[in-house]
């Protein structure tokens, strides 16, 4: 008798389990209708949700295909949006046993104008290299913010001095009149990291401005006056490793999704050995799945789901700004 009760148990919290979604991160957040490649990856973030069906009933976007990864918390969904789809938003909706538990509105906006006759940087370019934190304090009302663990130390050489982009923008003149033709700063991203994060490559969000540098909104602002300016800018990108902060590091979509050892493994930084036909393979692993950093794990670019990540995101950001 107990063991049927604990059975019925177990069977009623199996079904019941999926009463209220829960979606914590939907990356990339948006998409832009119009682009050359039809095709999208939509990663969902939310706990068990690889225990339930994902369904896009729409003209214009067809899923092909729902995968799960190693984590319970993740599912990929692959689809194609129709070449002449118009802008506006489609719905993803989650069923359990059949039954509808909730839905997420996935947005496809229109690309700027213009955004097809882009011109990348080239021999031509005068390009000016800055490091955000250490540049100009534009707004000393972002220097520290509750939810950032580290805060402005101006004393500490390896600590925040506050730098931010509305310190850059005020200073574009300069950077105009000096024979700048291109701006290419260390990465924005959010480095939420305890310490001596200011050079900003242990990223903790890929899709967020680190907020003592400002938003979104303030990078898109910058890039628009850069613009005006007739100065280009080049998004620092980083696909080798995150920051030990990053929300992914709490539950991994995959095992493999950083690189593993049975103990701390740190690369040889011996870049060399890439082009060396006769390096060991030894020297040659190190160097390529080492961890840069005890803060800063190794990112496994084999596994397809992380490569089509960043390269998604780095549309993401060249469309958004």
């Amino acid at each position: 008798m107990k063991k049927i009760i604990i059975l019925q148990l177990f069977l009623f919290l199996a079904f019941n389990s999926f009463a209220q979604l829960n979606v914590q991160h939907v990356e990339p957040p948006n998409w832009w209708v119009g682009m050359k490649s039809t095709s999208l990856q939509i990663m969902i973030h939310g706990e068990n949700i690889a225990f339930v069906d994902a369904k896009i009933r729409d003209k214009d976007v067809l899923l092909k295909s729902v995968k799960r990864g190693d984590s319970p918390n993740y599912i990929f969904l692959d689809v194609e949006i129709a070449p002449d789809a118009k802008p506006g938003s489609f719905k993803i909706r989650f069923f359990d046993g059949g039954k509808n538990i909730g839905s997420l509105e996935y947005q496809l906006l229109q690309r700027a104008e213009g955004s097809a006759l882009r011109e990348g940087f080239s021999q031509k370019d005068a390009i000016y290299l800055l490091m955000p934190d250490r540049f100009s304090n534009g707004n000393p009302a972002n220097d520290n913010l509750p939810e950032m663990h580290e805060k402005v130390n101006r004393a500490d050489h390896d600590g925040r001095h506050g730098g931010d982009l509305q310190g850059v923008m005020n200073h574009l003149d300069y950077i105009k009149e000096t024979g700048f033709t291109a701006l290419w700063m260390n990465p924005v991203f959010e480095n939420n990291q305890e310490k001596y994060s200011y050079h900003g490559y242990s990223i903790t969000d890929f899709y967020k401005v680190d907020a003592r540098f400002g938003s979104n909104e303030d990078f898109k602002k910058l890039v628009t006056a850069c613009h005006q300016k007739e100065i280009k800018v080049i998004k620092d990108m980083i696909f080798n490793h995150i920051g030990s902060n990053h929300w992914w590091m709490d539950d991994l979509p995959f095992k493999d999704w950083v690189h593993q050892f049975p103990e701390y493994t740190q690369s040889n930084y011996r870049a060399s050995v890439v082009v060396d036909p006769y390096v060991s393979k030894h020297d040659k692993t190190k160097m390529l799945t080492g961890w840069f950093d005890r803060t800063m794990p190794d990112l496994n670019q084999n596994n397809p789901y992380l490569a089509n990540y960043l390269i998604q995101n780095s549309i993401w950001w060249i469309e958004y700004a």
